[in-house]
């Protein structure tokens, strides 16, 4: 296959102009009402029938004429005579007289005659004798027919997503089968290094997140998702796989194979078989779109990394959707907030997801290629070409993700189980970005973080306070957290029985920056010292020494699949994953928090999860308090 260059990429606002307009017409299918959910009325829906269908009581009391009441008080009630009852869903015909009740259920039928109903507790019985000790005027507690809904009477638009409130409307008139616009939007996964979900991941295959992340895309703009499956790096299935999805779909979305390298093949496909309208936008993340017309039906190559396929999936296939529809976004709550610290961009046009802190941003920006970073997202915000710098403090507007809660405390620095337990004691969200100890001191240090979670020794073992120092981190506290068993993870099946092990054994490390890993180095230096040789000669011995896996459970996960023999981390995570522990050391992680967040609620709210008898009395085996969790160290 010739390589091929772009050629002179579309602006961002051509590239919005092509889109807006492209519609397509949807089809019409009827569905069950309990299957409708979701889904984007095709025509106006109008009631059948009167809601109530009949006037009926809308208290528990006595249907009487209103007249009867008018000189009734608490000193000097008035008697009426009780007829009979009628309870809900009652059906039989019953007339009242003057100065005659009939006792009534709420949502009972109002019997011929009376014109009002007084409320239970505003009379008493005596055998057949009601008391009433208040006047009601004519129509009191009477929902007449129709009142709610009446026959005849629109009750839903054309173009209406159809939601909890609506199917129960649709009930309320008996609607049985609702008309509802279908949008199929076929999805092809390309690549020959994809596999589906729940299949063993071999070296160099990783899982097709798009299919699956675009489908859910897709259905939260009303559209109907269609999955082809993962199609192979090869030009003639995958041109059998879109000539089927065409024939099929109003719409169609490739993920991969769009870009100028080697193996893309699918904008070739598109050229060859239709009209290309763009092949690349210049914005980022996301360069490498095709967008085309084969047969009148879209057809949009999507990049192939999950963060720039689901970005350009919000920008520019998100409204070919809504507009075929006719519908508008659900989720663009665009809000402005402060940037909690300076970013740097230029020279294109960038969608760059941050979270949102109240009413701060903060880059939430992975790469491209990471699907947790729209995960850790609350938002994009969007960066004009010309834009080189963003200074810290400066107003910029979010678009907010639809389902998004907003979380009340960031986090960044080390993994622990102990955090997901505050977070759980707290009732708070939590935003954790787990990235090492050394990234939680940066962190802070540059004011992108609420909480850094840090557990680094220096060479004399104390923790984190003399990193501080050494750093001159200013208007930050120290607050001590808890101890963790630290040690060796292995295999039943393998023999480890202390740290001399270590150089016979495939290992898999923590990643750099990481306070376990510079615990292991401690380590290391105390074998070494035994050993009587330098711990660069001993390190040189062990194989695996140079790896780097970020947290405890992928250390696990590594030690479990057999791809290393043992790993260095917490007694919890190897207890989880079943697998052998030899306890080595203990360390102590610990937060800081800048002193002007101190004083908010939800700070204060987790300071005191930290010291309540319920986190200690809850943590996992190999964590534990002490008589300095949730002390305080102003190290200035």
């Amino acid at each position: 296959m010739e390589r091929k260059e772009f050629r002179e990429l579309t602006s961002v606002e051509d590239a919005r102009k092509l889109v807006r307009n492209i519609i397509i017409q949807p089809s019409t299918i009827v569905l069950p009402i309990e299957r409708s959910t979701g889904h984007i009325t095709a025509d106006d829906l109008f009631s059948g029938v009167d809601v109530p269908a009949f006037n009926r009581s809308i208290k528990d009391g006595y249907a009487i004429r209103a007249k009867d009441s008018y000189q009734a008080s608490e000193p000097e009630p008035v008697r009426t005579t009780k007829i009979g009852s009628i309870p809900a869903g009652c059906a039989d015909r019953f007339f009242v007289n003057d100065e005659e009740a009939i006792e009534i259920s709420t949502g009972a039928p109002i019997p011929d005659g009376s014109d009002a109903v007084i409320m239970v507790e505003q009379t008493s019985q005596e055998g057949d004798t009601v008391l009433m000790y208040q006047p009601v005027y004519i129509g009191e507690n009477i929902m007449k027919a129709g009142s709610d809904i009446m026959k005849g009477e629109r009750v839903l638009r054309k173009n209406t997503r159809i939601g909890s409130r609506e199917i129960g409307v649709l009930a309320s008139i008996g609607m049985q089968e609702v008309p509802v616009k279908e949008l199929l939007v076929g999805i092809l996964s390309t690549g020959d290094e994809l596999i589906e979900p729940g299949k063993e991941l071999n070296i160099g295959k990783i899982f097709d997140a798009n299919s699956y992340a675009i489908a859910a895309a897709i259905e939260e703009c009303g559209g109907v998702p269609k999955i082809y499956g993962i199609i192979p790096d090869n030009e003639k299935l995958m041109e059998d796989a879109l000539n089927r999805a065409i024939e099929e779909c109003h719409i169609v979305l490739t993920s991969g194979s769009t870009s100028a390298g080697v193996g893309d093949i699918m904008y070739k496909i598109i050229e060859a078989k239709g009209e290309t309208l763009t092949h690349g936008i210049a914005i980022k993340p996301g360069k490498p779109v095709v967008i085309g017309m084969i047969d009148g039906v879209p057809t949009i190559g999507l990049p192939g990394n999950p963060t720039s396929a689901l970005s350009i999936f919000n920008e520019f296939v998100a409204p070919i959707i809504y507009n075929s529809l006719g519908i508008a976004p659900s989720f663009k709550t665009k809000v402005t907030a402060l940037m909690g610290t300076g970013i740097r961009s230029g020279g294109r046009e960038e969608l760059f997801p941050v979270g949102v802190v109240r009413g701060k941003a903060y880059p939430a920006d992975k790469t491209s290629g990471a699907i947790t970073t729209l995960s850790d997202a609350d938002g994009i915000m969007e960066i004009g070409a010309e834009t080189e710098y963003i200074e810290a403090g400066a107003p910029v507007e979010v678009t907010m993700f639809g389902n998004v809660r907003s979380p009340d405390l960031m986090f960044v620095g080390g993994q622990c189980p102990g955090m997901d337990l505050l977070e759980d004691i707290t009732g708070l969200v939590f935003r954790t970005l787990n990235m090492g100890s050394s990234s939680g001191f940066t962190a802070i240090s540059a004011g992108t973080t609420d909480i850094a979670a840090v557990n680094m020794p220096d060479a004399e073992g104390e923790y984190n306070l003399p990193i501080i120092k050494k750093m001159n981190l200013q208007d930050i506290v120290l607050i001590k957290g808890y101890k963790r068993d630290v040690g060796l993870i292995f295999r039943s099946d393998t023999n480890v029985s202390s740290m001399d092990d270590i150089t016979d054994l495939r290992m898999i490390n923590r990643n750099r920056g990481s306070g376990t890993r510079a615990l292991l180095d401690r380590e290391l230096e105390s074998l070494a010292q035994k050993q009587g040789i330098s711990r660069k000669e001993l390190v040189k011995s062990i194989e695996g020494y140079k790896s780097g896996s970020k947290t405890h459970r992928s250390v696990c996960d590594s030690v479990k699949s057999k791809k290393a023999d043992l790993g260095f981390g917490l007694r919890v995570a190897a207890e989880e994953a079943g697998l052998g522990f030899l306890p080595v050391t203990e360390d102590e992680f610990d937060f800081m928090i800048r002193k002007e967040l101190m004083e908010i609620d939800e700070i204060q709210v987790f300071l005191k999860a930290l010291r309540s008898d319920e986190f200690a009395d809850r943590l996992p085996s190999g964590i534990r308090t002490y008589e300095r969790t949730g002390e305080i160290i102003s190290p200035f």
